[in-house]
Order: C-alpha cells, then sequence, then structure tokens
C-alpha cells in the first residue's frame, strides 16, 4: 500500500480520515439544527499549527453540504468577501433553476437574479456584501437551504473581517438561515482590539482543539497498518503511537513514514520506527518549529530556551535563575507565550511546551 494514499502530512490536505475529533464534529454539525440566530452556529477555532484546524474544516465542509447547507470556505484575504459570494454562487447554483428575478424587499428587473444565482446588473453594481449575501440567503431557503461560511487562518483586525463580522449579526438579526465557523493561531486571536470584532469573537462559542487521544491514535493506526498487511514487532505500536504525543501532523508524518520505510517489510520493527520519527522531526523543524519561532521576539525565544533545559515541566523559580531576573520580568513573556499557544502552565507555578519535540529543537538551537 503506498504510503501517499492512506497518510497525508502536508498542510492544508484533507486526511484519510479525521481521528480523535467525532465529537467536535458532531457539536458544531448540530448546530444547524438549531434555530437560524443560535450561539453555537458561530464558533471559533483555535489551536498551534499542526492541530488540524484545516483538516476539521475541510470536513465540516462536506458534512454541511450532507445536511442541506451550500458551503463557502475561504482563507483570510483583503478578497474574502468577494470569494465568499462566489463560492455561494458557485456551489448553490445546483440548488436552484431558471429565472426568478424577484427576491424578498426588491422588485423584480434590475435588482434580483438574472439567472440561478447571478445578480443582475443592477444589483453588482449598486449593493455591497451585506445586501447580496441576504439575497443569496433568501433564494437558497426557497430551496431549503441554508449557508454556512468557513474562514480559515483567521486575521481578525482587518476591514475585511469587520465586514464580515458586521454582516453575520445583521443577517442573525434578520433570521437568515446562516452559520460562520472561523479557525486561526492563538496568537492572532490574542491579539485583536477591543471593538466590534472582539465582541463578536467573545460571543462565538469558542472550541481549543488539544492533542489527540492516544487510544484513539492507537485505534487508527492498528487499523491502517493491519489494513496494509503490516504487523509491529512487540512494543513497537505503542512506540509509534507515543511517538505522535498526540499531535495531529505528527500522526501523519509517523505514519507516512513507518508505511514507507516498511514498504518492503511486513513486520514493523523498532529501526523503522525510530526511522520514521527522526523524519518527522526534520518535517516539523521546516512546517511548525520555524514558522511558530519566526513569530516571536529574541527575548520570548531566549525564555523559551530557558525553558528547554528541563525534559519535562519547567518550574518558573528556575527560568527566572537561568536568565537572571526578577519574578516580575518573566510575566509579560510568560502570559505572551502563554496567548501564543505555545506554552502551557499544567500547574501553579509551572510552565510546559504545548508543541512536541520543540524543547528539543530550542536545546539544538544553543551556542
Amino acid at each position: 500500500m503506498n504510503a501517499h494514499k492512506v497518510f497525508h502530512p502536508a498542510f492544508g490536505n484533507r486526511p484519510e480520515r479525521i481521528v480523535g475529533r467525532e465529537e467536535t464534529l458532531d457539536r458544531l454539525l448540530a448546530a444547524l439544527d438549531a434555530r437560524p440566530g443560535d450561539r453555537e452556529r458561530a464558533t471559533l477555532i483555535t489551536g498551534q499549527r499542526g492541530m488540524g484546524k484545516t483538516a476539521l474544516l475541510l470536513e465540516l465542509a462536506d458534512r454541511a453540504s450532507r445536511k442541506d447547507f451550500v458551503v463557502a470556505r475561504v482563507t483570510a484575504s483583503e478578497v474574502m468577501t468577494d470569494e465568499i459570494i462566489e463560492c455561494i454562487q458557485i456551489n448553490g447554483a445546483q440548488h436552484v433553476k431558471g429565472r426568478k428575478p424577484a427576491v424578498k424587499g426588491f422588485s423584480a428587473g434590475a435588482l434580483g437574479f438574472s439567472f440561478g444565482l447571478t445578480f443582475a446588473e443592477g444589483v453588482r453594481e449598486n449593493y455591497g456584501f451585506r445586501v447580496q449575501l441576504s439575497m443569496l440567503c433568501d433564494r437558497l431557503e426557497e430551496s431549503g437551504k441554508g449557508v454556512m461560511i468557513l474562514v480559515d487562518e483567521v486575521q481578525p483586525d482587518t476591514a475585511q473581517m469587520r465586514l464580515l463580522a458586521t454582516t453575520y449579526q445583521h443577517l442573525v438579526g434578520d433570521g437568515k438561515n446562516i452559520a460562520i465557523i472561523m479557525a486561526g493561531l492563538p496568537s492572532a486571536i490574542s491579539s485583536v482590539p477591543s471593538d466590534n470584532i472582539l465582541t463578536f469573537l467573545n460571543r462565538a462559542t469558542h472550541v481549543d482543539l488539544g492533542p489527540l487521544s492516544l487510544g484513539d491514535v492507537g485505534a487508527y493506526y492498528a487499523s491502517v497498518f493491519s489494513q496494509a498487511g503490516k504487523s509491529f514487532a512487540p512494543g513497537q505500536l505503542d512506540a509509534a503511537v507515543e511517538a505522535t504525543r498526540g499531535f495531529p501532523y505528527l500522526l501523519q508524518l509517523v505514519g507516512y513514514y513507518v508505511l514507507s520505510y516498511a514498504q518492503d517489510a511486513s513486520v514493523i520493527t523498532q529501526e523503522i520506527v525510530e526511522q520514521a520519527l527522526l523524519s518527522a522531526k526534520r518535517d516539523m523543524v521546516k512546517n511548525v518549529y520555524e514558522a511558530s519561532l519566526k513569530e516571536l521576539s529574541d527575548k520570548d525565544i531566549e525564555f523559551l530556551i530557558a525553558m528547554s533545559q528541563d525534559d519535562g515541566a519547567s518550574k518558573v523559580a528556575d527560568i527566572q535563575n537561568r536568565l537572571g531576573v526578577e519574578k516580575g520580568y518573566v510575566q509579560p513573556y510568560r502570559a505572551r507565550l502563554i496567548e501564543a499557544g505555545v506554552i502551557t502552565s499544567p500547574r501553579r507555578g509551572e510552565l510546559e511546551f504545548t508543541v512536541p519535540y520543540l524543547a528539543e529543537h530550542l536545546r539544538s538551537l544553543r551556542p
């Protein structure tokens, strides 16, 4: 079995199967059965790189389409609202047939649709995003369809995000059958200034993607490798599962490399698992660590390097001593790095990394 057919260790790809997120998916999709305007219909998903945010949105798009929703999936950009309109028109066209120029609140003729979900010239020229999206919602509702907007890589403090947020709130107030799910890095969300965007995000349901259950990872690996005709030497299934640390991107990387290195073998040995983990770590450096550290200041990285000297959780007092600073100096860096999702505080006075093997990488950066 070709490793590419089972595992997809590249950002933006949809894996063969979403592992360990069924409860989250069920919760998000259940909101579509609630009445328009329900709080659960506006959701913000946060998680570090590699936690599976994009994969979750791709799965949601597919499942929502089967629940009578027309989906517009976009990445946050300067033309995001235009793309949302275009996606709804393209994806919803199959549900609307023939000419029907009259729309609620609009006269037939210049205002309305010329064909299907294509706007008449007057609408394109004279009305903006809010009116156009409202019209699409009305037209699709006539065919029993709702609208779901999925936004990846959210950058909240932008003109486009402000327009989307205010438009969504207006349409909810008008009773439109619409839902919105956004996904972004914790650092991007935490930097939002105090304005209407912050209010909108705070009112949304929050879903923080944490590590997967190792039990779920183990069950998935056991099934996949059995179907591939591979068995694990004693203890090596557990070793491969432990190597992922419950990190979805590592699940894909480790699985991909194990299957690649075991291509000509029927039994997966310790050597194969160790080779796979080394290759997975190299990919983590390029695709996760470098991108995450690039967003941090030199002082932030100094703080993390001081933490990396510990094998497990670090005591804040030890970090202070290594940096040669007072307690008050540490607190702003601690708070900022927790907001960024790079570290967490499992217990009072202790900190640990959220990204697997990052401490090991940071130790390699020390002179």
